[in-house]
C-alpha cells in the first residue's frame, strides 16, 4: 500500500480532507514486531492537546488587569 492509498483510506474512513490526513502523517505499523508500552506513547498524537495550544483568543482576557 503506497502512502497515498493510505491517505485516501484514512480519509475516506474518517470523513477528513485528503490533505489534512497527508499533513498529519499517517503511517501503517509493522506487527511483525510486538509492541512494548512504552512503544505505544510514541505513536498516539493528541489531536485536542494540539489544537488547544495551537488556538488563538479572539477577544483578550476581560479579567487581564488593565496597562495604565
Amino acid at each position: 500500500m503506497t502512502q497515498s492509498q493510505l491517505n485516501r483510506a484514512v480519509s475516506r474512513a474518517t470523513g477528513e480532507d485528503f490533505d489534512l490526513i497527508d499533513h498529519r502523517g499517517f503511517s501503517l505499523v509493522d506487527d511483525q514486531s510486538p509492541l512494548q508500552d512504552d512503544d505505544l506513547e510514541a505513536l498516539i498524537v493528541d489531536w485536542d492537546q494540539i489544537q488547544a495550544e495551537q488556538a488563538t483568543a479572539m477577544f483578550r482576557d476581560r479579567q487581564a488587569p488593565q496597562a495604565a
